[in-house]
């Protein structure tokens, strides 16, 4: 499944309820290598994927490369706005990091943003997940807010978009 020439054989589509079970393990990996472990309770979202984001209104997507799934990201509403929305959930298997598919997921969840008529979108990362500040900075989004979490210890990064 290697990409770095091209990425004419990837995919995106719409998350399927098949689809559910490998993109539930594709983030729980991606968190368990970011972050060297996993917290039980801490992901609920991830135990109905389907009935959290596609029943909620969400524009869920999976990227597929030869048959398989190697990322995904979802564009949810902010607080039931009609304007403001966030990107939740971008993850690439650890195999494909590094080639400009979270970049493509993202850039997709930008354009499904624009066509629903949303204006703003918004991001949110820790503030030690430079890949991901890197990423969203260099489309276009402006950090607004960082926040320290105690619990966790690490500062949570907000960013925002204007579309």
């Amino acid at each position: 499944m290697f990409l770095k020439e091209s990425h004419k054989s990837v995919q995106l589509r719409d998350l399927q309820p098949a689809d559910v079970p490998a993109v539930r393990d594709l983030i729980l990996a991606g968190l368990e290598d970011r972050f060297g472990f996993l917290l039980d309770g801490v992901n609920p979202d991830l135990d109905d994927i389907y009935a959290n984001y596609v029943e909620q209104d969400a524009s869920f997507i999976v990227m597929a490369c030869d048959g398989h799934i190697v990322g995904c990201g979802a564009l949810i509403k902010e607080n039931d706005s009609d304007i403001i929305c966030r990107i939740v959930r971008v993850s690439v298997t650890h195999g494909m990091r590094g080639q400009g598919l979270g970049r493509m997921i993202s850039e997709h969840l930008i354009d499904i943003a624009r066509e629903r008529g949303f204006e703003r979108i918004e991001v949110e990362t820790n503030s030690d997940w430079t890949s991901a500040l890197t990423l969203y900075k260099s489309l276009g989004f402006i950090e607004y807010k960082r926040v320290y979490v105690p619990e966790y210890d690490f500062i949570e990064v907000y960013m925002a978009m204007i579309i």
